[in-house]
């Protein structure tokens, strides 16, 4: 997706629209330099929210471990953008369960992650298509033209030796697809499988690595058997040192995982007030196609910087904003920064025009707050038709709304909170 896709039909997760906000306030100072806020907060209307931080539950349990499993290995995976800066247009998502694995690898896969007990799983994609998606043709195959792209999937097994078992399992079922399917071996790399048809666009190779399993799904411009097999191994070269940097959680500590990692989800305004955000999947599956499955989205889930980076730096930029962290909910994302100074350039970043976003009001007595309206005519958008990004500190929030009044106050009790919780821890 480029940046943030937004689906073709509303899912069960409340979606994001994509935001560029027009203009910043005048209460923002000189860019770049910070200001100590000392806003008179009983003067917001919060609308019903508290503006106060939730308490996180104790533990994740079995189900939502294996999701905050799957979140943390975002980190354990290498951007295709870092690949090669052309596949900037990205798609990310957990893969907790087997089941979840529907869509990104052939169907007859999920048997064998049943069989070889996986834990947790991460998939990322990049294309250079405008639209955030591969070609596919009327037949829903990946069809030759001008895009590239790469499906990288990372699957956490019990050990190193059913992630071996796995990873030949995985590229045997993919292989029985389809008669025309010729093997493609990779001899610098141990335990790897590959194929390819000589008349489709596409690569698939898999391979074993301590307890993961490592999935490409690649699209070309052409058949070029060659071209594909380089990015094939361009990958592995940069994802097998990024997967040996991971620290996997123990298999029995994975039911103790903490609900809110660096305590980010208590800082971001919840969807329903006092309800915490648990952790959970959506899914819009209207176009399946191995590597490409259709929309998803994971909610109540904090991410590392490599996804967060999709969210402040776009193709095209000619610096890079240092960002750590971005939180997100069903209407609601917070990202956090190393400082205020890159939290500053980025809302001047997310500030610049776009063609289907107008200004809009901005609530009254919240510095650094910027509102605009999605004039988008898709349907699916008009749960998010406004938007407001907020600004304190090095966390930078953005909230989403219906109603121009209910954005206001969303935007009041999320800098509510988050100068509330700054006042008390510092």
């Amino acid at each position: 997706m480029h940046r943030f896709v937004r689906p073709t039909r509303r899912v069960n997760v409340g979606s994001l629209s994509v935001i560029a906000v027009v203009g910043l306030v005048g209460a923002c100072a000189i860019a770049g330099t910070p200001q100590a806020a000392t806003p008179e907060l009983r003067t917001l209307d919060l609308g019903g929210y508290s503006g106060r931080p939730l308490a996180a539950p104790p533990n994740a349990g079995e189900t939502y471990g294996r999701l905050m499993e799957s979140a943390r290995m975002a980190d354990a995976v290498v951007s295709p953008r870092d690949i090669d800066p052309a596949l900037s247009r990205i798609s990310a998502i957990p893969v907790p369960t087997p089941e979840e694995v529907v869509g990104i690898l052939a169907d007859a896969t999920v048997q064998t992650l049943v069989a070889h007990g996986m834990l947790a799983g991460f998939s990322i994609g990049g294309t250079d298509d405008p639209t955030g998606m591969p070609v596919i043709d009327a037949s829903g195959m990946p069809a030759t033209g001008p895009a590239r792209s790469v499906r990288l999937t990372v699957l956490r097994m019990r050990d190193n030796m059913t992630a071996m078992d796995a990873a030949r399992a995985i590229d045997s079922r993919d292989f029985a697809v389809n008669r025309d399917n010729v093997d493609i071996p990779f001899p610098d790399y141990f335990a790897t499988h590959g194929h390819w048809r000589s008349y489709v666009p596409t690569m698939a190779a898999t391979l074993a690595h301590g307890p993961f399993v490592v999935s490409l799904f690649i699209t070309y411009p052409t058949s070029d058997r060659a071209a594909m097999e380089t990015l094939v191994e361009k990958t592995f070269d940069a994802e097998l040192p990024r997967l040996d940097a991971f620290a996997p959680t123990p298999d029995d500590q994975l039911v103790a995982l903490p609900m809110d990692p660096d305590a980010m989800l208590s800082r971001l305004l919840p969807t329903e007030p006092g309800q915490w955000p648990n952790p959970r999947l959506a899914h819009d599956e209207q176009q399946p196609i191995a590597g490409w499955g259709g929309h998803r989205s994971a909610s109540g889930v904090v991410y590392g910087p490599v996804v967060a980076d999709t969210w402040v730096n776009r193709p095209g930029d000619s610096e890079r904003i240092p960002v750590e962290s971005v939180a997100i909910t069903d209407s609601a994302r917070l990202l956090r920064f190393p400082d205020a100074v890159a939290a500053r350039r980025a809302l001047r970043r997310l500030s610049q025009p776009d063609a289907t976003h107008t200004v809009a009001t901005a609530p009254s007595g919240v510095p650094d707050a910027v509102c605009l309206r999605n004039t988008d005519a898709n349907p699916a958008a008009r749960d998010s038709e406004y938007s407001c990004l907020v600004l304190d500190g090095r966390y930078l929030a953005l909230i989403t709304a219906s109603t121009e009044a209910d954005a206001h106050h969303r935007a009041s009790a999320q800098y509510a909170l988050l100068v509330t919780d700054r006042q008390a821890h510092g």
